[in-house]
């Protein structure tokens, strides 16, 4: 009896590692995410960036799906990872949640200058599918 709930126990933990990128993926992945700070009339980015000066009035990270199924959530965080004394490391400014439909696989996101303009650092956008974090997109706010 204890060697078949060995050898079961290993067939099972062996097949783990290949069943576990199906599981992975049934949730979906991004297969694109970029930053921009314009748009054209069908509401597409129309420039990439990767800086920013602190006036700017309004940052997009537009993304597509892969594999994704109707109803699974994107969500879209806006993080300071280092702007000095201002805020913490790491500071979460905004964060936003869309629900994926049969009809729409792709989106954007978007974070309005603040009053006094963002502030000189680095920032970074984490885009999750569901729970899962699917892309970290690094941007700059670098002085005029």
């Amino acid at each position: 009896m204890k060697r078949r709930l060995l050898v079961l126990t290993s067939c099972c933990l062996g097949l783990f590692p290949c069943i576990w990128p199906a599981i992975a993926v049934e949730q979906g992945s991004i297969s694109s995410a970029r930053l921009g700070t314009e748009l054209n009339a069908k509401r597409e980015l129309i420039n990439d960036v990767t800086e920013i000066v602190p006036d700017t009035p309004k940052i997009y990270c537009a993304f597509k799906t892969q594999g994704a199924k109707s109803g699974t959530p994107v969500r879209g965080a806006w993080i300071a990872v280092d702007v000095g004394d201002i805020m913490p490391p790491n500071y979460k400014i905004a964060e936003a949640t869309l629900t994926l439909t049969d009809t729409i696989h792709n989106g954007m996101f978007n974070v309005s200058e603040p009053n006094t303009g963002f502030p000189v650092g680095k920032y970074r956008v984490e885009v999750y599918v569901g729970d899962d974090l699917a892309k970290t997109i690094p941007f700059t706010v670098k002085a005029k």
